[in-house]
């Protein structure tokens, strides 16, 4: 006995809501080849990206053209992938996203990065994988700070060295 798989006409219009709205809110979309990728593996895939505000999605390439092409995303033609696409969304900081999918990529070659989307821009593989070397926002942001703070404490050492000459001056004169 065989059992049809086909996709109902509401069935798509429901995905296509869903896939829209995710486009919608996330800050960048990664998308992925996972030709040969494990339930097991795709399931941890999951978990990893959920801890970091990040969601892994599966659909017909069709109906992923469908909503781009609606939103005004452009760069890519999916019709000549070859294989099945997933799609990272990311609702953060798209850094940690794209730096665990990375990672996971480099443990895991079933699973392999396409390109993806900063915003409405199609940005290709090696520039996510530039993204994904850069560090955290916060690491980022300490940078800037000892930046910013280096001339101040560099100041501060330079009026105590006057204070400590003075000191020092005071105990000959005292001697």
């Amino acid at each position: 006995m065989m059992i049809s798989m086909a996709i109902t006409r509401e069935q798509k219009q429901n995905i296509l809501k869903d896939l829209k709205d995710k486009f919608g809110k996330a800050k960048a979309a990664i998308l992925v080849d996972f030709n040969k990728l494990s339930v097991a593996k795709t399931m941890e895939l999951r978990r990893n990206l959920k801890q970091i505000d990040s969601e892994y999605k599966v659909a017909k390439k069709t109906l992923i053209s469908r909503v781009l092409k609606a939103a005004g995303f452009g760069g890519i033609n999916l019709d000549e992938l070859k294989n099945q696409i997933g799609i990272i969304f990311s609702y953060g900081d798209p850094v940690p996203a794209a730096n665990s999918l990375y990672k996971f990529s480099k443990l895991n070659e079933a699973l392999k990065i396409l390109g993806g989307f900063i915003g409405l821009n199609w940005q290709g593989k090696n520039k996510i994988i530039e993204l994904a070397k850069l560090p955290s926002r916060e690491v980022l942001l300490g940078q800037v700070v000892g930046t910013i703070a280096a001339p101040l404490s560099g100041l501060v050492n330079v009026l105590q060295g006057n204070m400590r000459n003075l000191v020092s001056v005071l105990n000959n004169i005292k001697k």
